[in-house]
């Protein structure tokens, strides 16, 4: 973890940056020879702006991985911020009066060149039904803000069902990457560490003992482990509506 000014950072490789935003959120900078990307934008509680545009010597975008307000309460520091169009009206159910920046949309299966390195714009569909993820195809890093964190949540704004957010862990596996990155965590993660999700779901714990209280939710919480690593699931019942995918 370097520090520079008022935020720290990780430098996962060259050209690729975890910013360490406030109470655990991070935000990602992937620097290209002639674009860059910054992927959310925290709370928002300090100038972000002001930090980013320190490191860089060329144009950037902005882009929000999803919508929930940790991610997306810095977007008022900026002129425009891109996000997946599913994802605009919860982006403003949490911003109400801070909208003052221009608002583009990001079509999903799109591509972003940054010079040297190319961005592949990927649906990752649960967290939140717009929720996206951005490929890195020459470093093979997958960027997934809040869709593939170790604990995953399924009961807040815009969330899917369990069914959805199985299938999108199946088509994600598929794609050609080594590791992900996470709205939560600075460490890069091995692409083997998503099937743990899927394990969890396939052997879902859902009974009195894994209930919990979570943000005033009452969900369950099922968790899993295996050579592959952990994971948690926090959901709410409704959340199985339409069965289980197996």
């Amino acid at each position: 973890m370097q520090n520079n000014g008022s935020y720290e950072y990780t430098e996962i490789c060259d050209s690729i940056w975890q910013i360490k935003e406030d109470d655990g959120v991070y935000c990602t900078l992937v620097r290209g020879s002639e674009l860059a990307v910054l992927i959310d934008t925290g709370f928002g509680r300090r100038n972000l702006k002001a930090f980013v545009e320190a490191q860089l010597t060329t144009p950037y975008m902005v882009i929000n991985s999803h919508g929930h307000p940790d991610h997306v309460g810095g977007n008022h520091w900026f002129d425009t911020v891109w996000a997946a169009s599913e994802e605009w009206e919860i982006i403003r159910r949490f911003q109400e009066d801070q909208v003052a920046y221009e608002q583009k949309e990001l079509p999903v299966g799109s591509q972003i060149s940054l010079g040297n390195l190319h961005m592949d714009i990927i649906p990752l569909a649960g967290h939140t039904r717009g929720s996206i993820g951005f490929l890195v195809k020459e470093q093979g890093i997958l960027i997934a803000g809040d869709a593939l964190n170790e604990q995953l949540w399924l009961f807040n704004d815009g969330s899917l069902s369990m069914n959805a957010l199985y299938h999108t862990l199946q088509k994600t596996m598929e794609l050609d990457f080594s590791y992900y990155l996470c709205g939560h965590s600075s460490e890069k993660y091995p692409k083997e560490k998503i099937s743990a999700h899927i394990k969890n779901i396939e052997n879902l714990r859902v009974d009195e003992s894994s209930k919990r209280n979570t943000l005033g939710f009452e969900t369950y919480c099922s968790a899993y482990s295996d050579l592959h690593g952990s994971s948690e699931i926090l959901f709410t019942a409704d959340k199985l509506e339409q069965g289980l995918p197996y």
